[in-house]
């Protein structure tokens, strides 16, 4: 009588292969996550510094038309003289006086993150002078 024994399980090398891929596909797992990371935080420094720049055209806007400001150009663009509420931001703006047409002054506010690499955020609106 002769006696067989059924092979069940996995050998040692299987075994070893599975955990290699396994491991491989973790790791790209890893690099999309850091990746995932560092994007929400380039949105979240670049909304901040819309937010900036929307709250200094907002403030330009409610001055008044006969405000000095928009009476004479400003180029190159100026830092903006009010201190910014967030750190690591700076703030300049530009007006060209009666542009694109007289009694209308063109308004650029660029706000930059020095502390993130440096990127700008650039508004521009229109307002009427006297």
């Amino acid at each position: 009588m002769k006696i067989q024994f059924e092979r069940a399980g996995f050998t040692l090398i299987e075994v070893l292969v599975a955990i290699t891929i396994f491991a491989i596909g973790l790791l790209a797992l890893a690099g999309m996550q850091i990746t995932a990371i560092n994007g929400g935080s380039t949105s979240q420094r670049v909304t901040a510094a819309v937010a900036l720049a929307d709250g200094i055209v907002q403030n330009l806007m409610a001055r008044d038309a006969g405000d000095p400001i928009f009476d004479t150009a400003v180029n190159p663009a100026a830092t903006w003289p009010e201190a910014l509420p967030i750190e690591g931001y700076s703030a300049t703006y530009a007006v060209a006086v009666n542009t694109p047409v007289n009694g209308i002054s063109q308004i650029t506010v660029t706000v930059t993150d020095n502390a993130f690499g440096g990127r700008s955020v650039s508004q521009t609106t229109m307002k009427r002078n006297r």
